[in-house]
């Protein structure tokens, strides 16, 4: 045992004493070397027993960056020296493109390559938040900016189809302009005015053939009646014999010219055809006076109808001037009429006004007027002028109010209720006044529904003021909107939850414009 022990002392002296004959290089005993003998033949810069990372397999040469320092070169991207600093990071994306990257070497990069196939738009290196998955196009706020857009808790979108709207009575209402402060509300009534009233009436006795009814709609030139009169009858067969009296005679005198020529041409005259030619024509133009007279008369009694001859009778045809609507028939059909007994009564609905009363001695400050026609699904905007009486109603101490559309939708009617809005310039900005009934509780949130595709509608959050006379100032609203104003409430109950927002279904922009679709 003491043997064993003795020869194992004198083989750890031998190994220790080889190790320090072959491994002597000038440096300190003991301390790590990790220099690459086989790669180079000769001493090696740095400081034995510092580590090296120097990557002799990719160059033959000496490498530029400090030795013991980190190397990210990408050897195996190009094939010569790489532009930025040895040992900074790089994030060049040398798969997306083929040349040289815009940004600076070492900068982030969060160019889309994926999304674009051109040169996108914001700096390179700049952060991008451009919702590429939400748009096809471009995204409305500048690039590298921060988007405002609320996608975690956007607007809740719910359908309603075709029959619940109908049974809701659902109405929608385009949002005013902002801006505005309301002074006061009236509501009044399409009519038609005296002026735009039109009467037809019999230009002459005779038997009536109506062609219309009461209420029916009717357009210019529609035929509204046709008579058979005698007094016409008489005046067309006057003017045919007429017209055949000044023919004739306009043969003859033809005949009697063409004697005097070959008289002339046999050096001959003749006094006796000479005077009857000259009685000839003083005939003609007497019969072309009289012609003249007779269908004078003529057009005073039919007053500008058209005449037609049906089953060999002249018969008087009366048209519709304008385009309107039948207010009354005065006569009943095939029977027999006196001259100026009236027919037709015709409305001429583009005529139309909105009649409403204000108060005689409290008439409200404004600078604009807006109305709204109430009837139908769609409440609609009516452009327009305004005028006002000067005198005021003594028993009832009003003063009337009309306003004169612009245009009106092609089914307004009389009696269509209206609604007058009167504003001035004194209203907050970012506030518009909508009415009352647009307003629903959903908790302790006033919020709307918005019309964003056909049966489609998106609840917004609002903030509203102090109502007023059924009109209440909120924000929140972009005018022109399609604000539902009735149907609302029910509306209220196709909510997920009562309205959280458990379903992301979209986002307004800055316009009012909606988008649809799941949060990026």
């Amino acid at each position: 045992m003491k043997l064993n022990l003795i020869l194992g002392v004198l083989a750890s002296v031998a190994y220790a004493s080889d190790f320090a004959i072959e491994d002597y290089t000038g440096h300190v005993h003991g301390a790590g070397c990790n220099h690459d003998h086989a790669a180079e033949g000769g001493e090696h810069a740095h400081e034995h027993g510092e580590g090296c990372n120097h990557d002799h397999a990719a160059e033959g040469g000496e490498h530029a960056h400090e030795h013991g320092e980190d190397c990210n070169h990408d050897h195996a991207a190009e094939g010569g020296e790489h532009a930025h600093e040895h040992g900074e990071g790089c994030n060049q994306d040398h798969a997306a493109e083929g040349g040289e990257h815009a940004h600076e070497h070492g900068e982030g990069c969060n160019h889309d390559h994926a999304a674009e196939g051109g040169e996108h738009a914001h700096e390179h290196g700049e952060g991008c938040n451009h919702d590429h998955a939400a748009e096809g196009g471009e995204h409305a706020h500048e690039h590298g900016e921060g988007c405002t857009h609320d996608h975690s808790s956007g607007p809740v979108v719910v359908k309603a189809d075709a029959h619940a709207r109908h049974i809701s009575a659902m109405k929608i209402e385009v949002v005013p302009a902002a801006g505005l402060a309301l002074t006061h509300s009236m509501y009044g009534h399409l009519f038609v005015p005296r002026h735009a009233l039109e009467s037809y009436s019999l230009p002459c006795g005779g038997r009536i053939s109506l062609h219309v009814k009461s209420a029916q709609n009717v357009k210019k030139g529609d035929i509204l009646y046709t008579v058979v009169a005698p007094e016409v009858s008489s005046l067309v067969a006057d003017i045919r014999k007429q017209e055949a009296a000044i023919t004739r005679c306009g043969e003859e005198i033809e005949s009697l010219s063409q004697r005097l020529s070959r008289l002339k041409a046999a050096g001959t005259t003749n006094s006796d055809i000479e005077e009857q030619l000259n009685f000839k024509n003083a005939e003609k133009r007497q019969l072309q006076r009289e012609l003249e007279v007779t269908q004078a008369k003529l057009n005073i009694l039919v007053m500008g109808a058209e005449i037609k001859a049906e089953n060999g009778m002249p018969t008087l045809v009366v048209r519709a001037h304008n385009d309107g609507i039948v207010r009354n028939v005065g006569i009943t059909q095939g029977s027999w009429g006196e001259q100026g007994a009236a027919v037709v009564t015709m409305s001429n609905l583009a005529a139309m006004e909105i009649e409403g009363t204000l108060y005689g001695n409290n008439v409200p400050d404004f600078t604009t007027v807006r109305a709204t026609r109430l009837s139908g699904r769609d409440n609609t905007e009516i452009e327009g002028t305004w005028r006002m009486a000067e005198q005021v109603d003594e028993e009832k101490q009003t003063r009337a109010f009309y306003f004169i559309p612009d245009a009106l939708p092609t089914d307004a009617r009389p009696g269509q209720l209206c609604r007058v809005d009167f504003y001035n310039d004194g209203g907050e900005q970012g506030y518009v006044t909508i009415p009352d009934s647009a307003l629903v509780k959903v908790g302790i949130d006033d919020v709307v529904f918005l019309e964003v595709a056909e049966g489609t509608f998106a609840m917004v959050k609002v903030q509203a003021g102090t109502s007023r006379r059924g009109m209440t100032p909120v924000k929140g609203l972009v005018p022109g909107q399609r604000l539902v104003v009735k149907g609302g409430y029910e509306l209220r109950y196709l909510l997920p939850a009562d309205g959280s927002q458990q379903k992301k279904a979209g986002h307004f922009h800055a316009d009012g414009k909606f988008h649809e679709g799941e949060d990026h």
